[in-house]
């Protein structure tokens, strides 16, 4: 099939059939008006003109009929008109991508309207034909055309029998539309009518409860029960409680989007009500969904495990693969009942007494607050004859001093170790306890938590996806100051008849006041119990401010990059550092704590560089979730102090992803 034919026919078939039929008119009026020659002579070329483009039209659909004789090896007309009269619609195209054929089905997705050397790109835009071109002969694409749904498959056909080297003369592309309209509204249908399951906790409800009298109580339990109604009303949803502060929810997938646009207002509603009597009320919801009735259940409850983790008030929707996340306004309450912590101390007691040794170990570049809990928590083991161990990885500059006073101490001497002679001593009766992290990831040695047999976990971080799950013993709470905080109350319930020395009194005292800023941020009336413990086991607070004392070189860097910060959106700040000089890691987040005495910033954000990333430092008075922003960037912590690593980034490129993160969380509220 010659090039310049399928040219002609193209470019110029439409407009000599145009031509010829406006020579025509015009020679007719001239002849009418004047007699003339000139009007005859329009006529006749207008004519021959018609005939022309007629004959063109006739070659080129047996140019056609030749190609798919061609396609076909064979010169079967009858194979021929079996593509003609397929009723799958079919389209030869040329490869510029302009129709070359057609049979009757394609022709009715357009009107039937006259196709030839139309551009296919033109008339279904989905068919991008650059992609199409470099997907050869496994062309395969899901468009829509006319509100139908079709499977697009294909390839190149190559005509052997074509002149010329030009590939454009020998090759075309072969394309076929499967109508998959009645299965995609089959699957819809599914999808849509997928049951979804629910479960909501009334967060804090004992709580509560105990603060009001009877009368508010039935209230408070009637409107809440209220509230879950109308809202599972909304979905013509299926309620069931089953038990004071629980309900299970089945609803049909499709209602869970509508859910989703109106950010899960029951969260508000419920909140409401507790703030008309000035009452932490707030309700949790785990959703599952994705899988069958029983996976969907395990996903729920898993879902609002996490949920509760992260301090409650938001809802955890959980499939096969991920956890996705709305609300998290509130902040954490205070738990007045101490029942968790007496069983917790006295299990942990039992664990002790049951092992040959215990290791503790904190999270990477320990902290005070870690590193506090252990050197609290080793007296408890040796008091009870046991042997405890401290790793410590030497990647630790907050607390250097700190340590190294404690290793020139006979009493601590041996109480440190390293990775390897941790993983060394460790048998399967040695008890590895987690402090200050739940995440595997930010351990030192994820190993030795694998490897062991026993595994206690203590943190008070607001928890993330990422989860250690095979530990004999968890005590996970977000409402809690520091690790500190919980360590201390655990030693009280211990009954260690005031084993614990003023050093340790010490080190849990000084990583309760970093995780509270001096008792500002996250500090409750259990917070200041603790610290009077401390207090009367002989703690010098003189001692521990000396510990935050810094160098003046180290003052001077935190005032530089103070002096970095500037205002993204209103009330948070961003301060930025480009330079990796000593102790970057802890001006840096002693910068981000300086930012927010500045008035009118209620949040803060310090990036800086170190160990090849982008380093970023948040922190808040509360009312702003700092731990949102940085889950967004890969991080997390807590509502009022949280962090991230940004790998292969720079210190700008941070800057403006932090940009965008922040925005997204002022959408978002």
């Amino acid at each position: 099939m010659k090039k310049r034919y399928g040219h002609i026919v193209r470019y110029y078939g439409a407009l000599a059939s145009v031509s010829s039929i406006l020579l025509v008119l015009i020679g007719a009026m001239c002849f009418a008006v004047e007699k003339s020659i000139a009007g005859i002579s329009g006529i006749a070329a207008g004519i021959i003109l018609l005939i022309c483009a007629i004959v063109l039209r006739v070659k080129r659909k047996k140019q056609i009929t030749e190609f798919l004789h061609t396609v076909l090896e064979e010169n079967d007309s009858v194979a021929v008109n079996v593509m003609a009269s397929f009723p799958i619609p079919m389209v030869v195209a040329h490869i510029d991508g302009s129709v070359r054929w057609y049979n009757e089905r394609f022709s009715e997705l357009f009107a039937n309207k006259n196709l030839f050397g139309t551009m296919l790109e033109g008339i279904v835009p989905e068919l991008r034909w650059s992609t199409i071109l470099k997907d050869g002969n496994n062309i395969s694409r899901e468009i829509k055309i006319n509100k139908n749904e079709y499977n697009v498959k294909g390839y190149m056909i190559k005509d052997h029998d074509a002149g010329g080297s030009d590939p454009e003369d020998r090759y075309s592309v072969y394309l076929y539309f499967i109508d998959k309209t009645a299965e995609h509204d089959i699957k819809a249908l599914y999808e849509n009518e997928r049951t979804d399951i629910a479960v909501i906790n009334i967060d804090n409800y004992d709580e509560v409860l105990q603060r009001v009298n009877d009368n508010e109580q039935q209230m408070i339990a009637s409107n809440i029960r209220n509230l879950i109604n109308v809202w599972a009303g909304e979905s013509n949803a299926l309620v069931k409680k089953t038990d004071r502060d629980r309900y299970f929810v089945f609803f049909e997938h499709r209602y869970l989007a509508e859910y989703i646009k109106k950010k899960f207002d029951v969260l508000d509603k419920v909140r409401a009500i507790g703030e008309e009597i000035n009452q932490p009320i707030s309700i949790s919801i785990g959703i599952g969904v994705g899988g069958s009735l029983s996976e969907n259940d395990s996903y729920a409850r898993s879902a609002l495990d996490l949920a509760l983790g992260r301090g409650g008030d938001q809802v955890s929707i959980k499939d096969d693969t991920q956890y996705k996340f709305y609300g998290g306004k509130n902040r954490e309450y205070e738990k007045s009942t101490r029942v968790k912590t007496r069983a917790v101390a006295l299990a942990l007691k039992d664990f002790i007494k049951n092992s040959d040794k215990v290791i503790f170990m904190g999270h990477n570049g320990a902290d005070y607050d870690c590193f506090g809990a252990a050197m609290g928590l080793q007296r408890a083991v040796r008091s009870l004859n046991k042997t405890p161990y401290i790793l410590y990885d030497n990647n630790s500059p907050a607390i250097k001093a700190l340590y190294t006073e404690l290793r020139n101490n006979a009493e601590y001497a041996k109480l440190f170790v390293d990775i390897n002679t941790a993983q060394e001593i460790l048998t399967s009766d040695t008890l590895v306890v987690i402090l200050d992290t739940h995440r595997p990831s930010m351990l030192p040695c994820p190993q030795l938590a694998e490897r062991a047999a026993k595994v206690v976990l203590i943190d008070h971080h607001r928890r993330a996806t990422e989860f250690l799950t095979h530990c004999s013993l968890m005590y996970h709470e977000p409402y809690a100051s520091s690790t500190c905080e919980m360590a201390t109350e655990l030693l009280e319930y211990m009954d260690l008849g005031g084993a614990l020395t003023t050093t340790e009194a010490e080190c849990l005292y000084t990583g309760i006041l970093m995780d509270t800023k001096n008792f500002i941020l996250k500090t409750g009336v259990r917070t200041f119990d603790a610290a009077s413990y401390l207090r009367r086991l002989g703690l010098n607070t003189i001692a521990v401010k000396k510990l935050f004392n810094i160098e003046k070189a180290d003052y001077d860097h935190k005032v530089d990059i103070v002096k970095t910060a500037v205002e993204i959106a209103p009330d948070i700040a961003v301060a930025r550092c480009y330079e990796k000089f000593h102790n970057i890691k802890v001006i840096a987040s002693q910068a981000a704590d300086e930012m927010l005495n500045i008035n009118n910033i209620r949040a803060s954000i310090v990036v800086y560089p170190l160990d090849g990333c982008a380093c970023i430092s948040a922190r808040s008075m509360g009312d702003i979730n700092v731990q949102v922003i940085m889950e967004t960037l890969g991080g997390g912590g807590h509502m009022t102090v949280a962090g991230a690593q940004l790998k292969d980034t720079s210190i700008d490129m941070a800057v403006e992803k932090v940009k965008k993160a922040v925005e997204s969380y002022i959408e978002e509220k």
